[in-house]
């Protein structure tokens, strides 16, 4: 039976956005050695949400943004990006990209919980209870596998608190929008662009009160560090948000969402193969029980 158009449109847009958001940690690996942390993640952003906004302008679905929502994208990009983005740079200072892949993928057991505490949200069910101890141990093995491995240590626990950090203000963010639903005339993808925009001028501004357009590493910005930065602003940014945000209308939250599975891996398999990142068999397991946890906390979330 051929597959019907849609379905290779569907498909086509999942691995997009896999391949999009599973890269963007063996990019910072490469951009960081050219920059600082908040200087990559903030220009990374600001580019892309330029790229957005020039094409939203040019398939004319651009409507001019009022006062409101430039507020509105202001106070949210502090969680979304400055905090998700940012502090995930600052983490990738010290943390090997497999590591952060794996943290990052254990979002949505961070947002079960804070959602149950502070967004009253339903309490956990059994399985649920069961996954989120199933990813807790998986990063507490993480943790202790990434301390020591081959006499080298791979990544410190300050960098693994960073990016922890990183996946509370995503959370946060993701959180505050379902509390205060905000009402605009902006499409979904116009108000992305806005968002990702100014997230990047205030990570650009923690960059330039912390020094870093002083500390630019010249000589280390080769072909590698170029092709990463450029790939982070096109594909990190725009490619990935305009096919997840077309996935959300066309497919159920479901399938949307499962990148949330897919991006570890994706993550994890890059840093070994570009990044020269060693793998053992606890990073393995560590990473086999927080995909699984996140899955089994995904699944029944879906089927109640």
């Amino acid at each position: 039976m051929p597959i019907s158009q849609k379905s290779l449109h569907v498909m086509l847009h999942l691995f997009l956005v896999y391949i999009s958001w599973g890269s963007t940690y063996i990019g910072y690996k490469f951009s960081l050695g050219g920059a600082g942390p908040f200087l990559v993640g903030g220009s990374r952003m600001v580019i892309g949400g330029i790229l957005l906004a020039l094409f939203l302008m040019l398939t004319g679905r651009w409507i001019r943004p009022e006062r409101k929502d430039w507020i509105h994208a202001t106070w949210m990009g502090v969680f979304m990006v400055l905090l998700a983005s940012g502090f995930l740079a600052k983490g990738q200072e010290s943390v090997a990209s497999s590591t952060a892949a794996v943290i990052t993928g254990s979002t949505p057991i961070t947002m079960l919980v804070a959602g149950w505490l502070f967004a009253n949200e339903p309490r956990p069910r059994l399985l649920q209870w069961t996954g989120l101890a199933t990813g807790t141990c998986g990063l507490v093995l993480l943790a202790y596998s990434q301390q020591n491995v081959g006499g080298v240590q791979q990544s410190s626990i300050s960098g693994m608190i960073w990016v922890f950090t990183a996946t509370l203000g995503w959370v946060a963010g993701t959180l505050l929008t379902r509390r205060f639903p905000f009402k605009t005339r902006l499409s979904s993808l116009q108000s992305c662009a806005l968002l990702i925009f100014m997230g990047g001028l205030e990570c650009l501004v923690v960059a330039f009160l912390d020094g870093e357009h002083h500390a630019i590493r010249y000589e280390n910005i080769h072909w590698p560090v170029v092709v990463a930065f450029a790939w982070m602003c096109t594909g990190g940014s725009v490619i990935a948000y305009a096919c997840y945000f077309w996935l959300l209308e066309n497919v159920p939250i479901a399938t949307a969402i499962s990148y949330e599975y897919v991006v570890p891996v994706i993550g994890i398999f890059l840093g070994w193969l570009l990044g020269g990142e060693m793998l053992t068999w606890k990073m393995l397991l560590a990473c086999a029980m927080t995909v699984g946890s996140v899955f089994f906390i995904m699944w029944h979330r879906e089927t109640h």
